[in-house]
Parts: structure tokens; sequence; C-alpha cells
């Protein structure tokens, strides 16, 4: 792999500030994927420096979590965040989904330039997937998609039981979830922790992991439209 060792040793650098610590192939390609994000003729992560995106897209990922294996959903994955990253820091084989033609293209193609068979890109509005990947997974992850209570419907079916949603959030996650208490207990998610956490610039950040005690109802989850227009 041919990445400019700068990029590799400013990535190193941050993520040993972190204390976050990776094997040198792991390093290479995520520095190949951030280039390639950063350089996409599509918006999508919309930040231009290599600096700042491995604060928001591989720091932010990487610093609650401390080990995943199994089977991942990413939900809206956009430019492939988080579901990239974690899929080259740890052993799962991950499924990630957008409805947007023009994004998950450059990502296909981008997964495939990086070489990862552990990664599959969709393109589809996820509610159009419940048949075929209902309690599938061990974990559905989603980044900067919508509130809780929306999350909730779009994620937990796909969910095995036992299994946990990872949602990244912001400091005014509380707010969200005393609206989302009717949504958690509809769609059978508990809470079981919130990893709080801060980046280098003091931006306050969490991860929410929430565990998948029973079966969703088959009628969720609704089309999209009719989430947001009546959310639970």
């Amino acid at each position: 792999m041919n990445v400019e060792n700068a990029y590799c040793e400013k990535l190193r650098e941050i993520l040993k500030s972190y204390g976050i610590d990776m094997n040198e192939q792991k390093i290479e390609l995520i520095a190949r994927y951030l280039l390639l994000l950063i350089d996409a003729p599509i918006n999508v992560s919309g930040i231009e420096d290599f600096e700042s995106a491995v604060h928001k897209h591989v720091v932010d990922v990487l610093l609650p979590v401390s080990w995943l294996e199994g089977r991942l959903l990413d939900v809206g994955t956009g430019g492939g965040v988080p579901g990239v990253v974690l899929s080259i820091v740890y052993p799962i084989t991950s499924v990630l989904v957008d409805s947007s033609k023009k994004k998950t293209v450059w990502l296909s193609n981008t997964i495939e330039k990086l070489g990862l068979k552990n990664v599959e890109v969709v393109c589809e509005r996820i509610e159009n997937l419940a048949d075929r990947y209902r309690e599938s997974f061990d974990y559905v992850t989603a980044r900067a998609v919508a509130p809780l209570r929306i999350l909730f419907e779009l994620c937990a079916p796909f969910c095995k039981i036992n299994g946990l949603l990872l949602l990244y959030k912001g400091p005014n996650w509380p707010e969200e979830m005393t609206q989302a208490k009717r949504a958690a207990e509809i769609l059978k998610v508990k809470l079981e922790e919130s990893v709080e956490y801060r980046l280098s610039g003091g931006e306050r950040r969490v991860l929410l992991k929430f565990r998948k005690f029973a079966p969703t109802e088959k009628t969720y989850p609704r089309e999209t439209k009719k989430i947001l227009k009546r959310p639970l």
C-alpha cells in the first residue's frame, strides 16, 4: 500500500494521543480511506482536511468502543462512517446501508479500492430491508442520522435479541431520551451504558449502548415518511 508516510504518521500520532493503538496495516487502510473520503467528488463527509477527518471520523468512532465481533449494520452510512472504520479495526462483517445512489456508488468503489472483503454496501431505504435482515445483526449503529425516537424504529428491528444498538450522540442526548421512552418500550430496547468522552477541541460526545431484550413486532419499521410524520 502506497500511502504517503506523513499521513500515516499524523494518524498514528493523533490516535496515540488518545491512547488508541493499532497495527501498521490498519493505520495504512484508515489513512487511505480518509484520503479517499476527503477527495470524494461528492460531499460525503463535510470535512476537507486530513487532521479534522482523523478526529471526527476515526477518534470519534473508536474512542468509546472497546471490542466488537460478529455482524454489524450501519444505518444511514453516508460516506461509510462509522461502519468502514469499525470494519477495518475489528473482526466484524458489515452491511452499510444508505438510500443515496451517489453515495453508495462512491462507497462501493472505495471499499473495492481498499480491498475490504468483510464489507457490503447496499443502496436502499432501510425499511425495505426488513424482510431480508430482520434480527440478523449483533450490532446496529448510526451516527448523525436522526433523533433517538426515530433511530430506535430504524435500527431495532434489525438487531438480534441480546444484540446492541450503538448510537453516537452529542451532549443533549438526555433530552432525546426523554422523548424516546415510549419508542424504546415498543421496540424492546433498553439503555445499558452511556460512554461519555471528549475530542481534543473539548467537544463532548457519547456512545449510547442499547440492549435489545425481546423481538420487535413485525409492523416495524414503518415507511420513513410515516416514522417522521408520527414518531413513536
